[in-house]
């Protein structure tokens, strides 16, 4: 019992020493510190899966004291509590073997949290919103490219229905902000789910996979959920109920990547049935991603797919 416990310390003394410096790096590298901060919670994630969930909040809180001490307190505001209940949340989920799908939604579900604390504290300190902030600073860079392409020659004419587009786009994106939010959650939790179980892999530790990307599929649920919030976007912009039109485009949003991600299991698995080259697979896809009407038809594709089962994964055929 002793000896496990002695282990234990050295190895969370260890993984949250690998922690500070990764936030060293986060803060001092301009591009690799950008990368490094979003996997700043692979060392906790490491430490909760050979030792348990006391063990990560145990390195997080000192992991982050040392940063606040060593750097700045709101430093380890923004790593600490922007990505320390992340990696607990997901060691816990790996040692428990909850699976891939189980592991990314508790993971998910904890990064948002994390997000929205970190706006919170940020508030809180500073007194600056930090949405306004973001939009402020989009409405600037909209004005400079204004000014750029007068100087140019563009005609005021035309300035002015540039100037009303960009600013209709930065508007549109303080709307969706949300689902940005949720979005990112989701990506940063994927990110270190990959990294972390490739390290646990090599460390003797079986975490389970995602099957083959051509084998995923969304609940059916989701298909009806995105008609749904078609529905509510276009009824709250007609009888101008702004919430409701706010609730319903923040869901068309989240629910047209998940489409998209079955759209493009949907294209892998027919690329595999047909044969077809990876330079073939990889001009459809340029085309796909640069053209609105075949990314649309994409995200149709999956609803598709998802209300019929094409590739009969729920009713597999006997």
């Amino acid at each position: 019992m002793h000896q496990t416990k002695t282990v234990s310390m050295t190895e969370g003394g260890v993984l949250a020493a690998i922690a500070v410096v990764f936030a060293m790096i986060s803060a001092y590298i301009p591009v690799l510190g950008s990368f490094v901060n979003l996997i700043w919670p692979v060392p906790i994630i490491l430490l909760g899966v050979r030792h348990g969930y006391r063990w990560s909040i145990m390195a997080t809180v000192v992991s982050g004291v040392i940063i606040a001490i060593t750097m700045h307190p709101l430093h380890a505001v923004t790593v600490v509590v922007g990505f320390g209940l992340i990696g607990i949340a997901l060691g816990h989920a790996f040692r428990m073997d909850a699976g891939p799908f189980k592991s990314m939604l508790w993971g998910s579900i904890a990064s948002l949290i994390s997000k929205i604390a970190v706006f919170y504290i940020a508030f809180l300190v500073m007194g600056v919103n930090p949405l306004t902030t973001q939009v402020s600073a989009m409405s600037e860079a909209v004005n400079q490219a204004v000014a750029i392409y007068r100087n140019f020659g563009m005609k005021e004419a035309e300035l002015t229905k540039l100037a009303d587009t960009m600013n209709a786009l930065v508007g549109y994106m303080k709307i969706i902000f949300p689902a940005g939010l949720i979005l990112a959650s989701v990506v940063d939790t994927y990110l270190n789910f990959v990294i972390a179980r490739k390290v646990l892999k090599k460390l003797g530790h079986h975490v389970k996979s995602f099957p083959p990307f051509k084998l995923w599929s969304i609940p059916a649920y989701v298909a009806y959920a995105f008609f749904l919030s078609v529905v509510l976007t276009f009824w709250g912009n007609a009888q101008q109920l702004t919430m409701v039109y706010r609730v319903g485009l923040n869901l068309q949003v989240i629910l047209s990547i998940f489409l998209l991600i079955q759209g493009l299991a949907l294209f892998y698995f027919l690329a595999d049935k047909y044969n077809l080259s990876r330079i073939t697979r990889s001009i459809i896809l340029v085309l796909v991603f640069t053209n609105g009407l075949f990314l649309q038809i994409l995200v149709l594709s999956g609803a598709f797919d998802i209300a019929f089962d094409y590739r009969r994964l729920r009713y597999p055929r006997s």
